[in-house]
């Protein structure tokens, strides 16, 4: 990683801090949440975990006041941090995998034999493996307000639920359908592969080793002077709505979602994670977990359907606003502003969370909430965008970077078009090339494309490896814009299928169906998949 001097490293401005923070404040002045705690999550650039943090409301309300002995919600407050505890249990899955003490494709029962006939199969199914439980397509019934209350569950009664049956809402591998109880079921995995349990495991594996010293199950393991009380919602809109919840103790179902934390803890577990993608993740150290591992745990593994945008005056919708999937305990989304994020959120009786990440600058947002469906998700989204807004370099797409061998071919593939050595050609053609579009061809594409943008072969001197759009490690574009007026409708001449899937199609088309004239030769450069790989297609596209 560069030093700062060389790169200083992207902050957090001041008007971005107030903007956040006023949107916590204005939950809990809108009594959309009791309180909540919020922070800036430090990136793969950053050495500090937290670049920014605030808080809004109090820890407890009695009446819509302020409870006798409560204090303000600040940084050090811990809150539940529910479902967000998945991401634990899955990695604790992943660490038995490393050490190979289960296979993510084991049937469930293989581990718990209490699950064997649990499952609403027909003939031709088969058992759910742990990886349909940690990706949410089992095919279980989504269980949130009912798996939420049964977090004190013992081993015993979670064996009786499992005699006598789980019901389903599509085969396994059908489908997303998210299941606390698949959750659970991952717990008594660890239980029964470790012989201890899995809160046990998680605080030896993770929560120790990272110093998640906030972070724990029960009232037993966290500092309760810090404890955010959580409070449901009553049926009135003001502050007196806010009714105090009393805590479960840990059972089963507490691997789904029993965890307590505060930002710090979350932000320390979320780069830990996010590290997984640093650009010198290689170089940097594995920690409890397998980097690779880590990196498994944030792929998109199951996607979940979306519902369509709403349809337009000609009443077609315009499409998603994003992709979104379940990946191992995360959830990975791909939006067209922002790029790729991991998340979780978390909800539980008087208790709301959010933490989130940008993949490719690891910079993200956690925050606590102390009331039931408090708007954790919401704010914390709104808050990236404002980073993206006031400081678009925290939140900075990677640009793809090409492999040594593809920019030292692409050297030779720049030098055979401006000479036509056939040299240059033996030594770096793949052996389709030839095959596909013969050499003497291929210079004349070429000559037709330059003809179609007005340019001639001297627009090829200009040409230089480090100019390219790096699209991957083994593809570059070149983009030479046309001269003005330059060519015909139909006249431009391509080498092949380029990277849209464009065939050897000649200028524009307007929405009329007229073509138009080309506006730039594009030269296109892909490597074939051998690690001493040769050119496997070079065209020359007036587009």
């Amino acid at each position: 990683m560069p030093s700062s001097a060389e790169s200083p490293r992207p902050h957090v401005p001041a008007e971005a801090v107030t903007a956040i923070a006023a949107l916590a404040e204005n939950a809990v002045a809108e009594h959309r949440t009791s309180g909540v705690t919020w922070a800036i999550i430090g990136g793969h650039a950053h050495d500090q975990a937290i670049l920014a943090h605030g808080a809004a409301g109090h820890r407890e309300l009695a009446d819509g006041r302020p409870a006798p002995g409560s204090s303000p919600m600040d940084r050090a407050t811990v809150s539940r941090i529910a479902s967000m505890t998945k991401s634990f249990t899955s990695a604790t899955i992943l660490a038995l995998r490393d050490e190979g003490r289960l296979s993510l494709d084991d049937p469930i029962s293989a581990h718990v034999p209490e699950a064997e006939g649990a499952f609403e199969l027909a003939d031709d199914d088969r058992e759910p493996t742990l990886r349909r439980l940690l990706t949410m397509d089992a095919g279980l019934i989504t269980d949130n307000p009912w798996g939420d209350r049964q977090e004190a569950m013992t081993r015993e009664g979670f064996a009786a639920v499992l005699r006598s049956g789980l019901g389903h809402v599509h085969r396994p591998g059908g489908g997303f359908e998210y299941s606390n109880t698949g959750y659970a079921l991952l717990g008594r995995v660890i239980d029964e592969v470790t012989g201890s349990d899995y809160a046990t495991e998680i605080r030896r594996r993770f929560l120790d080793p990272l110093g998640l010293t906030a972070t724990g199950w029960s009232s037993g393991e966290i500092d309760t002077d810090r404890l955010a009380t959580g409070h449901r919602l009553a049926d009135r809109t003001d502050a007196t709505r806010f009714e105090a919840v009393p805590l479960d103790s840990p059972g089963v179902y507490g691997a789904m979602a029993g965890l307590f934390s505060s930002v710090d803890d979350v932000a320390t577990w979320v780069r830990f994670l996010a590290a997984a993608d640093a650009p010198d993740s290689a170089s940097r150290g594995t920690g409890p977990l397998a980097t690779a591992s880590r990196r498994e745990m944030q792929q998109l593994h199951r996607h979940q359907a979306l519902a369509p945008l709403p349809a337009g005056e000609d009443q077609v919708s315009p499409g998603f606003d994003r992709v979104r999937g379940y990946g191992f305990g995360l959830v990975v989304e791909h939006f067209p502003d922002l790029g790729e994020v991991i998340s979780h959120s978390g909800g539980y009786p008087g208790y709301g969370s959010f933490m989130v990440w940008h993949r490719d600058s690891g910079v993200g947002v956690v925050a606590l909430a102390n009331s039931k469906y408090a708007p954790a998700t919401p704010l914390s989204m709104q808050a990236l965008r404002i980073l993206q807004r006031e400081a678009p370099e925290l939140l900075a797409r990677r640009a793809p970077e090409a492999a040594p061998r593809t920019l030292e071919a692409a050297r030779a593939a720049l030098d055979w078009l401006r000479t036509d050595e056939d040299a240059l050609a033996d030594a770096w053609f793949a052996d389709n090339m030839d095959l596909d579009v013969p050499r003497a061809e291929r210079r004349r594409r070429l000559e037709k494309a330059l003809a179609a943008t007005g340019l001639d072969a001297s627009a090829l001197e200009a040409l230089r490896v480090e100019d390219a759009q790096v699209l991957s490690r083994a593809r570059m574009r070149w983009t030479v814009p046309a001269q003005s007026g330059a060519g015909s409708a139909g006249s431009a001449s391509g080498g092949g299928a380029a990277a849209g899937g464009a065939g050897a199609a000649g200028g524009a088309t307007s929405a009329a169906g007229a073509a138009t004239a080309p506006s730039a030769l594009q030269v296109e450069l892909l490597m074939d998949p051998r690690r001493e790989g040769l050119v496997q297609s070079l065209d020359t596209i007036a587009r």
